[in-house]
């Protein structure tokens, strides 16, 4: 079945652009979250399900809240990741142009010149976002 026939649009349209970059960037946030679901120690979580706390209260105030650094790191990383997506946006939903294509495409057709303003202009942004994202563990120091 075609996802035509219900309205959804997915090839060179902008849910295109995100599917792909979703597909090549949330295995960095599922392994992150991972890695930090286990790092939390499971004695606190035993200590407060056996006060009474049931599993979800005990999820939402000791489990999620310690793994939580490693969650946001991997969204950090995984936006990071989807934001400079260049190969599956390419085969996916080429138009519209994202970032990376827009580059790709400068440069194809007028060289280097013409492709180094917007990948300065990318580059400063994602940085920009990097830093202030990090400024509160900064603070903490």
């Amino acid at each position: 079945m075609r996802l035509r026939t219900f309205g959804i649009v997915v090839t060179d349209a902008y849910p295109g652009i995100v599917i792909a970059m979703l597909f090549m960037c949330l295995p960095y946030l599922v392994d992150s979250a991972r890695e930090g679901f286990k790092e939390v120690n499971p004695r606190l979580e035993n200590v407060a399900r056996s006060l009474g706390a049931s599993h979800w209260r005990t999820f939402r105030e000791i489990t999620f809240p310690l793994a939580f650094p490693s969650i946001l790191s991997g969204a950090i990383l995984s936006w990071g990741r989807a934001i400079s997506e260049f190969s599956a946006v390419l085969v996916l939903a080429y138009h519209p142009i994202s970032a990376p294509i827009l580059i790709y495409e400068k440069f194809t057709s007028f060289g280097l010149r013409a492709s180094r303003p917007i990948s300065v202009l990318l580059i400063s942004v994602c940085l920009v976002i990097f830093i202030i994202l990090r400024l509160p563990r900064w603070r903490k120091r």
